[in-house]
Protein backbone atom coordinates (compact mmCIF):
# COMPACT_ATOMS: atom_id res chain seq x y z
CA UNK A 1 0.00 0.00 0.00
CA UNK A 2 1.12 3.62 0.40
CA UNK A 3 2.89 5.31 3.28
CA UNK A 4 1.12 6.40 6.48
CA UNK A 5 0.92 10.08 5.46
CA UNK A 6 -1.38 9.14 2.58
CA UNK A 7 -3.48 6.58 4.45
CA UNK A 8 -4.10 8.30 7.81
CA UNK A 9 -6.09 11.52 8.33
CA UNK A 10 -5.72 13.30 11.69
CA UNK A 11 -8.47 15.63 12.96
CA UNK A 12 -8.79 17.67 16.17
CA UNK A 13 -12.12 19.16 17.24
CA UNK A 14 -13.11 22.22 19.26
CA UNK A 15 -16.02 20.38 20.91
CA UNK A 16 -16.41 16.66 21.65
CA UNK A 17 -18.11 14.53 19.01
CA UNK A 18 -19.92 11.23 19.41
CA UNK A 19 -18.42 9.50 16.38
CA UNK A 20 -20.95 6.68 16.39
CA UNK A 21 -23.95 9.02 16.52
CA UNK A 22 -22.43 11.05 13.68
CA UNK A 23 -21.90 7.88 11.63
CA UNK A 24 -25.51 6.85 12.21
CA UNK A 25 -26.75 10.33 11.28
CA UNK A 26 -24.71 10.25 8.06
CA UNK A 27 -26.04 6.74 7.25
CA UNK A 28 -22.50 5.38 7.06
CA UNK A 29 -22.08 1.67 7.86
CA UNK A 30 -19.86 0.88 10.84
CA UNK A 31 -18.98 -1.76 13.42
CA UNK A 32 -17.81 -0.94 16.95
CA UNK A 33 -14.48 -2.55 17.85
CA UNK A 34 -13.96 -1.13 21.35
CA UNK A 35 -14.44 2.17 23.21
CA UNK A 36 -11.94 3.96 20.96
CA UNK A 37 -12.10 2.21 17.56
CA UNK A 38 -14.77 1.78 14.91
CA UNK A 39 -14.51 0.02 11.54
CA UNK A 40 -16.29 1.92 8.76
CA UNK A 41 -17.34 1.01 5.23
CA UNK A 42 -17.25 4.16 3.11
CA UNK A 43 -17.40 4.31 -0.69
CA UNK A 44 -16.42 0.63 -0.91
CA UNK A 45 -13.36 1.24 1.29
CA UNK A 46 -12.67 -0.05 4.78
CA UNK A 47 -11.58 2.61 7.26
CA UNK A 48 -10.55 2.42 10.91
CA UNK A 49 -11.68 5.43 12.94
CA UNK A 50 -9.79 5.77 16.23
CA UNK A 51 -10.46 8.34 18.92
CA UNK A 52 -7.01 9.64 19.87
CA UNK A 53 -8.27 12.06 22.50
CA UNK A 54 -11.37 10.98 24.42
CA UNK A 55 -13.37 7.93 23.37
CA UNK A 56 -15.57 7.17 20.35
CA UNK A 57 -18.50 8.80 22.15
CA UNK A 58 -16.57 11.89 23.34
CA UNK A 59 -13.84 12.38 20.75
CA UNK A 60 -11.80 15.59 20.89
CA UNK A 61 -9.46 14.19 18.22
CA UNK A 62 -9.50 11.17 15.96
CA UNK A 63 -7.60 9.42 13.19
CA UNK A 64 -9.10 7.85 10.09
CA UNK A 65 -6.91 5.15 8.59
CA UNK A 66 -7.47 3.56 5.19
CA UNK A 67 -7.34 -0.19 5.75
CA UNK A 68 -8.54 -1.31 2.33
CA UNK A 69 -9.03 0.89 -0.73
CA UNK A 70 -12.07 0.39 -2.96
CA UNK A 71 -12.00 -3.07 -4.57
CA UNK A 72 -12.60 -1.59 -8.00
CA UNK A 73 -9.59 0.69 -7.56
CA UNK A 74 -11.76 3.72 -8.29
CA UNK A 75 -9.37 6.13 -6.59
CA UNK A 76 -5.63 6.49 -6.21
CA UNK A 77 -6.16 9.72 -4.27
CA UNK A 78 -6.54 8.42 -0.72
CA UNK A 79 -6.33 11.89 0.78
CA UNK A 80 -9.47 12.94 -1.12
CA UNK A 81 -11.28 9.80 0.05
CA UNK A 82 -10.34 10.36 3.71
CA UNK A 83 -11.07 14.09 3.59
CA UNK A 84 -14.46 13.42 1.99
CA UNK A 85 -15.31 10.93 4.71
CA UNK A 86 -14.39 13.36 7.51
CA UNK A 87 -16.35 16.20 5.88
CA UNK A 88 -19.41 13.97 5.55
CA UNK A 89 -19.04 12.78 9.14
CA UNK A 90 -18.76 16.31 10.53
CA UNK A 91 -21.66 17.58 8.40
CA UNK A 92 -24.04 14.92 9.79
CA UNK A 93 -26.83 16.35 11.95
CA UNK A 94 -26.23 15.87 15.66
CA UNK A 95 -29.09 13.68 16.86
CA UNK A 96 -27.68 13.26 20.35
CA UNK A 97 -29.11 16.64 21.40
CA UNK A 98 -32.63 15.86 20.14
Amino acid sequence: MTDDDETVYHRSLDTPLDLRTALESAAIEFLDVDEDRTVVIYQQSILMVTATEGSATTAQAFDVELWEPPAAGTTDDYETLLTGFVEELLAAPDRSSQ
